[in-house]
């Protein structure tokens, strides 16, 4: 082996120049989105919101409350008139609407006849129209497959609206 001197290790100082400060994180999310609220302008943007969402829920109750006529019905009797029709009575009080002359309310009642066995046999769509005081009775007959052992009121819809 060949002798080995051993050669010194010279060091050059090298000086770095430091880059350009990029911009922190944070400032770039800033510039793309806005500044994060502090801690008290988010309460105030969060009870504005909460007194929003309270007000627009208390006017859509009151318009739906107030504003809308309804619509009941109940069902007086019946009777069964032969193997394939029945006869049904209901009453139908009209609230909300004008009441008089020919502008009354108007709606559709669907009559169901049922069997023993709660099955449909038999279905009419029966209009009406409100007397004095916004009430009517009326009575309809309804056609039926088979024998009907009960009719009764599926519905009633305005039709004026």
């Amino acid at each position: 082996m060949a002798d080995e001197e051993s050669f010194p290790v010279r060091r050059q100082a090298t000086t770095i120049s430091a880059p350009e400060r990029a911009p922190h994180v944070s400032t770039l999310v800033q510039d793309r989105y806005g500044r994060t609220p502090t801690p008290g302008r988010r309460r105030v943007l969060l009870a504005a919101g909460a007194l929003g969402l309270a007000a627009s829920l208390a006017l859509v109750g009151w318009v739906t409350l107030t504003g809308r006529p309804t619509l009941n019905w109940d069902d007086i009797g019946y009777k069964v008139l032969s193997d394939s029709r029945i006869q049904v009575t209901f009453d139908v009080n009209f609230s909300g609407g004008s009441a008089s002359g020919a502008d009354r309310p108007t709606a559709v009642c669907t009559i169901q006849a049922l069997n023993d066995l709660r099955t449909e046999v038999g279905l009419r769509d029966v209009p009406v129209q409100a007397g004095p005081g916004g009430r009517v009775r009326a009575t309809a007959v309804v056609q039926t497959s088979e024998r009907a052992t009960t009719g009764l009121i599926k519905s009633c819809a305005r039709t004026d609206e």
